[in-house]
């Protein structure tokens, strides 16, 4: 390199920190590597790192539930099945993975259909708030590298798609915290702020609204402020959001949104095992549009984390979009390719169709 193009800074190794004497993984320097958070912290204590430029990150779920049943013939199948433990290499791997579903969904012993949907929606969760988070630091933080992009076997791993080249719910979210424009809520000493990141060469102009929301009995909107913004190119800004929008009367039972800004942005003000979550309640319809399948579904309650999984029906069958937040009242179509002969009473249906709420509604 010193040779063919003396100009061009060098590091000679990942993560490495310039200068004598300064540790490889200082933050203040160089690149880093943050890895502290899957194998011993919960994903919420990525905030607690403020780096340059992080070199690897990443998080754990299970493959699609077709690759993963196309190499293991385990009956039952079980998370802790011989088959399904064998495609898990990583160290104490399995527990990590129950450490971050009892910090978020609480102490349980899930099923196989709960275990695979909930570590996904995790693996998720956890990689949207990591590269948000970052994001949020700019110009201190100047990029990301996500561990890691796809797979070569059926295993339980940090890719985002999976040996048989299916997408995890991860890789759509990583897709929407990449977008070159995009809006997230961040936790500061004096209150939530709302970051705006614009990754274009053109100025950002546009409006958001910031809405603090009642999620059980059709509270609807409790607060809300209008924010006129202007981003620079290349550029971040910091709207901080105002306390009577910010702050929950009951944590359990509001959430924040953000709109405006390309995809919604989302703050819950408590944890999933903590919420008032109803049982499931929505209105849908299916329609075959060539050789794909449409499905609409419209919420009458908060539906978190929607998720519809065709590869259990069809290895072929592939949803357009995942993890999917809908309030009271709004909709969403999946677009499933290749989903035109598919038993639509049989997609309408767990395991397939999954939110949260399936899991933790405790009311309805």
């Amino acid at each position: 390199m010193a040779e063919l193009d003396p100009t061009r800074p060098y590091l000679p190794g990942s993560p490495y920190s310039p200068g004598e004497g300064r540790h490889p993984n200082d933050p203040a320097h160089g690149v880093m590597h943050v890895w502290d958070v899957w194998n011993q912290l919960d994903h919420t204590r990525y905030r607690d790192h403020r780096p340059r430029f992080v070199a690897e990150f990443g998080y754990q779920a299970p493959p699609n539930h077709a690759t993963l049943r196309a190499a293991v013939s385990d009956a039952p199948l079980a998370p802790a099945s011989p088959g399904v433990a064998h495609h898990q290499k990583a160290e104490d791997g399995d527990a990590k993975l129950a450490r971050g579903l009892d910090e978020h969904f609480g102490v349980r012993d899930p099923g196989y259909d709960d275990w695979h949907y909930l570590t996904r929606v995790l693996q998720a969760r956890a990689l949207e708030l990591g590269i948000g988070h970052f994001r949020s630091l700019w110009p201190h933080c100047t990029g990301t590298v996500v561990w890691q992009l796809n797979d070569c076997w059926p295993v339980t791993s940090w890719a985002l798609v999976d040996g048989a080249g299916r997408r995890k719910p991860a890789w759509y979210a990583v897709r929407g915290a990449y977008a070159d424009r995009v809006a997230t809520v961040q936790p500061t000493e004096t209150g939530l702020c709302v970051v705006l990141g614009n990754d274009t060469d053109e100025e950002w102009t546009t409006e958001v609204t910031v809405a603090r929301h009642g999620i059980t009995g059709g509270r609807g909107v409790l607060a809300s402020s209008a924010h006129a913004v202007r981003v620079a190119p290349r550029g971040a800004l910091r709207v901080p959001v105002p306390d009577r929008v910010a702050v929950p009367g009951r944590a359990e039972g509001e959430v924040l949104t953000v709109d405006g800004a390309g995809e919604r942005a989302w703050w819950f003000f408590a944890r999933d095992r903590d919420l008032d979550y109803e049982k499931p309640e929505f209105d849908a319809e299916t329609r075959v549009d060539g050789g794909d399948l449409r499905v609409r579904i419209r919420a009458r309650v908060l539906l978190r984390d929607l998720v519809v999984e065709t590869d259990r029906l069809d290895p072929s069958a592939v949803a357009d979009g995942a993890p999917v937040t809908l309030l009271p009242g709004e909709e969403h179509t999946f677009v499933i390719t290749d989903g035109a002969r598919l038993d639509s009473g049989a997609v309408l249906t767990a395991p397939v169709l999954r939110c949260v709420n399936d899991v933790l509604a405790t009311s309805g």
